[in-house]
């Protein structure tokens, strides 16, 4: 039999039980909330992250790519990989605390969401116009035959020596 004795020692454990319930259901209706606003905001949390990649890439690129794109030659792996981390600190940088918190529960956690920036990375240095220009340049100029050369092949001599000697 319940006695007003029990019933006042039980009535804060119930009444903890119910505000806990209560919390547990309010924190599953925001995070139901917060993965609909996550789904239709996506176009718009796409473009806000592409525009920071796309800014982080091109300070990177100017710095530090640049000149092997110019040049025509492929970044070493080392290199590579040193440069990948560097893009994916920048945009953290860029994006700032509140934004990067967003975007990790956006992919769910850090390593899904630096492996998303990693692969932006690479897919962007693989599809490097500046790198392909220059190395269809100078394959082309590489074809071309200097019209000196295109004449009667001459031999070197050395002076006071006859030629065919």
């Amino acid at each position: 039999m319940l006695t007003n004795e029990i019933a006042q020692i039980l009535w804060p454990v119930f009444a903890l039980l119910t505000v806990g319930a209560v919390l547990w259901i309010t924190k599953s209706i925001y995070r139901d909330k917060r993965r609909e606003r996550l789904i239709l905001k996506f176009a718009d949390y796409t473009a806000v992250l592409t525009f920071y990649m796309e800014k982080a890439y091109n300070i990177i690129h100017k710095d530090k790519i640049l000149i092997y794109s110019l040049e025509a030659t492929k970044l070493p792996d080392k290199e590579f990989n040193v440069y990948s981390r560097e893009f994916i600190r920048l945009v953290f940088k860029l994006l700032g605390p509140v934004l990067t918190s967003e975007f990790l529960k956006f992919f769910g956690d850090y390593d899904t969401f630096t492996f998303y920036l990693a692969e932006f990375f690479n897919d962007r240095y693989e599809g490097d116009e500046i790198r392909k220009a220059s190395v269809d340049h100078l394959m082309e100029s590489d074809l071309e035959v200097p019209e000196e050369l295109k004449g009667e092949p001459t031999i070197p001599t050395v002076p006071g020596q006859t030629p065919g000697r």
